[in-house]
């Protein structure tokens, strides 16, 4: 009799088995066109708790996952999703340079300039041509600046881009961690977890395109997610990340913050390698402000370029005032001038009536009708220059005056007649390398509100003379994104006493603890009057805040050394022709004056065509260039410039563009291995629902054969 009882017990176990490989085969059919499906597997082993031929049990339905599969699955997918973001961001920047053959894009507009420069060397008098020539170098920089606003907008775009990949991500973080706990209760219990783990793999499959992840299962049935950078995402409970966009130009960026409300304040930026979130961030911080620095530099560079021939030539008539750019400087600062200019006073025919000889070196101005000279020897600084120069102009007829005043100056006439400005062509007067009426912008065709140039030509005993209160602030952050400390220089104290100089500012920026000297160092240049500042390899150090002035100048420390973006990539959306000169063309300066003639003859001449084709040549000229963002330090021209800005801007989106092609292919085939291990297969499928019908149909024919054996059994009285 227990033999039989084995039979029926085994045909029983049989038979519970086959209908739960039914239900599992007929739910893989079901979902078989299912996203993120895997299918499920039902295992057996042999019974053993009442002896041999116990039948079989079901220990348990699992997934057919592959962990090795899935994890290079996250890691193609991440590398997708991080290189499809930056390729589409850089591809769009590039569109807006648009195409260097094309006539509307910013190099058609550039040669469009030259070219009307050219036509006006042939007729320097037409003012249609000295019209078109304007139009063309103003619609230059309104091509620049809608480039130039463009990025700006796209790196704000990626910054608010990344808050919502962060918003989302945390709410897939949430809902992983939720179906964690649903998991655990499951296998508490002994209930199917095939479901809420397949709805759990594929949440971490959309976090897998926005940062790259790791699944590690528990013993429970729940899974712990970690970034490869081994930050914890889910574990017992999900982690909290948060980040506050600031889409506005030039702004300070925060970072992703880690589990912020219990004391952490992780930066898990470091930590992500790949992903959307890392696309976006690598976009915003490196590329997209990589290009904005270079066009800056080119915006930058042209207009330096056209304003130095710009304000050795004159117009016909010469203007009778110059007010000059603004530098940034006091009239407290080191003069810091040498060798000669020269200032002719000419009639309103461009006769020439005195000349004004600046000997820097001398420290005298010397006019010659009548005989006289002026010199500011003596306390060396620019006001005392300019009130020599003022004392020198005010003995002319017509009188005129020198100012300076909230870092401008400028030369005026109260009667009829004009002012030319050169330099000696033997000895000219430099200051950081620009000549007179260059470095103050005179005659500029180009100008800026800001600082145009950073070679500001201080020296380190200068007072720094910015204004009380004021405060430059750094954050500083390890190589992986960690928060060191924050560094904040008052202009008070001994910073703001009467004689505290460049020299004091650069001591308190350089000190360790208070300053920055244990994460890098500022240094002034003493050939240019610029500071720059080297950081630590080991540190980011980032400007959160400047609100210093200078004096009355309106211009910060950062903004006159161009020590922030705003400075620096700002040139290419602050830069236009001059307001006069747009309003009025002929004060354009297409002719080269010749200040050696004697008094009484004629200075310029009204169909001089030597300055517009000393302004074209300018394209051709050789020079050198600072660093710019994606574009190193070099030398070349003008136009080699402009085309090595847009080679770089294309060579960016096409590298993009090809490991975006590149993951993407991998992408699909991590996900085209994972899927034919872990997918349903309707043919084999339909095997074994083949086999589990036959199997039940066994199992039920042992069980009637034993119910028919037992029925037999008991007639004829079996004991």
């Amino acid at each position: 009799m227990a033999g039989l009882t084995s039979v029926l017990l085994s045909g029983l176990s049989g038979l519970r088995a086959a209908q739960t490989g039914v239900a599992t085969v007929s739910q893989n059919i079901a979902n078989a066109n299912t996203p993120g499906y895997v299918r499920t597997e039902m295992t057996l082993a042999p019974r053993t708790q009442i002896g041999a031929g116990a039948g079989v049990e079901i220990t348990g339905i699992k997934r057919a996952a592959d962990r090795f599969l899935a994890t290079a699955s996250y890691i193609a997918a991440a590398s997708a999703g991080s290189a499809s973001v930056r390729a589409d961001l850089l591809s769009r920047a590039q569109e807006y340079f648009g195409d260097p053959s094309s006539s509307s894009s910013m190099f058609g507009m550039v040669d469009e300039y030259w070219s009307a420069l050219t036509e006006l060397g042939v007729d320097p008098s037409s003012s249609l041509r000295r019209s078109d020539a304007v139009s063309a170098l103003q619609g230059t920089y309104d091509e620049i600046h809608r480039i130039g606003d463009s990025l700006q907008d796209l790196i704000g775009e990626a910054d608010q881009r990344i808050g919502d990949a962060v918003s989302e991500a945390q709410n897939l973080i949430n809902r992983i961690a939720e179906l964690n706990n649903e998991i655990r209760l499951n296998k508490r219990t002994g209930t199917d977890t095939s479901s809420a783990e397949n709805a759990q793999s594929a949440l971490i499959d959309q976090l897998s395109e926005l940062m790259d992840v790791r699944a590690t299962p528990q013993s429970d049935g729940s899974v712990h997610v970690r970034t490869s950078g081994g930050a914890l995402l889910v574990g017992v409970t999900p982690a909290k990340l948060s980040y506050t966009p600031n889409p506005s130009p030039y702004a300070t960026h925060g970072v992703i913050t880690l589990n912020e409300d219990i004391g952490s304040n992780t930066n898990i930026e470091s930590f992500i390698t790949g992903g959307t979130i890392k696309g976006l961030l690598q976009a915003r911080d490196v590329d997209l402000p990589g290009l904005a620095e270079a066009l800056g530099g080119y915006a930058g560079a042209l207009a330096d370029a056209m304003n130095a021939v710009h304000n050795e030539n004159a117009s016909s008539p010469a203007v009778s005032s110059m007010t000059g750019r603004q530098t940034g400087l006091l009239s407290t600062d080191a003069l810091n001038f040498t060798g000669t200019a020269m200032i002719a006073i000419t009639d309103s025919d461009g006769v020439l009536r005195d000349r004004l000889t600046i000997d820097f070196d001398a420290q005298t101005i010397t006019s010659e009708a009548p005989p006289n000279t002026v010199s500011f020897a003596g306390g060396g600084t620019i006001g005392d220059f300019v009130d020599a120069l003022n004392t020198a102009l005010g003995s002319e007829t017509p009188s005129g005056s020198a100012s300076f005043a909230n870092g401008v100056l400028s030369l005026n006439l109260t009667g009829q007649g004009g002012i030319v400005i050169q330099q000696d062509s033997a000895d000219p007067a430099l200051r950081a390398g620009r000549g007179f009426s260059h470095f103050f912008g005179l005659n500029d065709l180009v100008s800026r509100p800001t600082p145009l140039f950073f070679e500001s030509g201080i020296r380190g005993t200068d007072l720094h003379g910015f204004a009380d209160n004021g405060v430059i602030q750094y954050q500083i952050r390890d190589t992986q994104g960690r928060f060191i400390a924050d560094r904040t220089i008052s202009i008070t104290g001994s910073l703001a006493a009467p004689g505290a100089t460049w020299n004091d500012l650069l001591s308190a920026l350089n000190a360790p603890g208070t300053g920055l000297g244990e994460y890098g160092t500022f240094s002034l240049n003493s050939a240019t009057g610029q500071i720059t500042f080297a950081p630590n390899a080991a540190f980011d150090v980032e400007l959160v805040n400047d609100s210093t002035q200078r004096g009355d100048t309106g211009v910060a420390f950062s903004a006159i050394h161009g020590l922030d973006p705003a400075a620096t990539a700002g040139r290419a959306t602050e830069i236009d022709v001059n307001a006069l000169i747009a309003s009025d063309t002929s004060r354009l300066a297409v002719g080269r004056p010749n200040l050696s003639v004697n008094l009484g003859a004629k200075v310029i001449e009204a169909g001089d065509n030597r300055g517009a084709n000393a302004l074209a040549a300018a394209r051709d000229a050789m020079r050198t260039f600072g660093a710019a963002g994606v574009l190193g330090a070099q030398s070349g021209t003008l136009a080699t410039y402009a085309s090595r800005l847009g080679g770089e801007a294309g060579r960016l989106a096409s590298d993009a563009e090809r490991q975006s092609t590149g993951a993407a292919a991998v992408a699909t085939a991590a996900a085209d291995r994972r899927g034919e291990q872990e997918s349903v297969s309707i043919d084999d499928e339909l095997m074994k629902m083949t086999t589990y019908q036959n199997a039940y149909a066994a199992a039920a024919r042992v069980i009637q054969a034993a119910t028919e054996m037992l029925d037999v059994l008991m007639t004829i009285g079996y004991r």
